[in-house]
């Protein structure tokens, strides 16, 4: 626990120092409620917002709100694909983002390693159709024994590749976990977005992050 803490205080502080220009910072917190509809097919809705502490302007100010639905459909025990659709309200902008995901874990004694390749589109009034392509690699490893159990603790490192065709975003999540009942966890930590990097215009974000997940089976 000593070790997580310290390595969430100098990543946030090496980052405040090196992001001198075009830094926001807040919070994202979400909410997570899973219904298992089958053996291999899983409901996943999210409800998601944002709110800036210090944005462009040094102002304290609300970004925006997503709500996610998607189902997940597991091949076998390692693989899985999800389809689903987020609809953002940004301001008086409503967007609307439609994905799909596939992914594959292998777990290696007390570690779980995750990928993800997922593939999204964006609709707005009156603007182009974006399209982005992501890669997320995590890895995440209990503070105890050689699984997570009630009550217990866990790791989480994340890093995600994220491309639109005009430039590259990367982003660093680390994450402490805790497992509160069979049916539901929390996880808290940070989620640094380094954006705009071709275009050597560096935009950086550092999100103060929890996220609640919650089973109804």
């Amino acid at each position: 626990m000593k070790t997580f803490c310290c390595f969430l205080l100098s990543f946030c502080c090496s980052n405040l120092l090196f992001a001198q220009f075009n830094f926001n910072t807040g919070f994202l917190p979400k909410i997570v409620v899973s219904k298992k509809l089958s053996n291999k097919n899983i409901w996943v809705n999210s409800l998601e917002s944002r709110t800036f502490i210090l944005d462009d302007n040094n102002e304290f100010s609300h970004s925006l709100v997503d709500i996610s639905s998607i189902i997940s459909i597991k091949t076998d025990f390692e693989q899985s694909f999800n389809f689903g659709y987020i609809l953002r309200f940004r301001d008086d902008k409503t967007i609307h983002r439609i994905f799909q995901h596939y992914n594959f874990v292998s777990q290696l004694t007390s570690i779980k390693i995750a990928h993800r390749i997922a593939f999204e589109q964006f609709y707005q009034s009156k603007r182009q159709t974006i399209f982005r392509t992501r890669y997320r690699f995590t890895l995440e490893k209990p503070l105890s024994g050689e699984r997570v159990d009630i009550k217990e603790f866990y790791l989480k490192l994340g890093n995600e590749l994220l491309y639109d065709f005009t430039d590259l975003k990367i982003r660093i999540t680390p994450y402490l976990g805790y497992q509160i009942s069979k049916k539901d966890k929390i996880e808290f930590g940070l989620d640094y977005r380094l954006g705009e990097f071709i275009k050597n215009n560096t935009q950086n974000d550092l999100w103060f992050r929890t996220t609640w997940y919650i089973s109804l089976n």
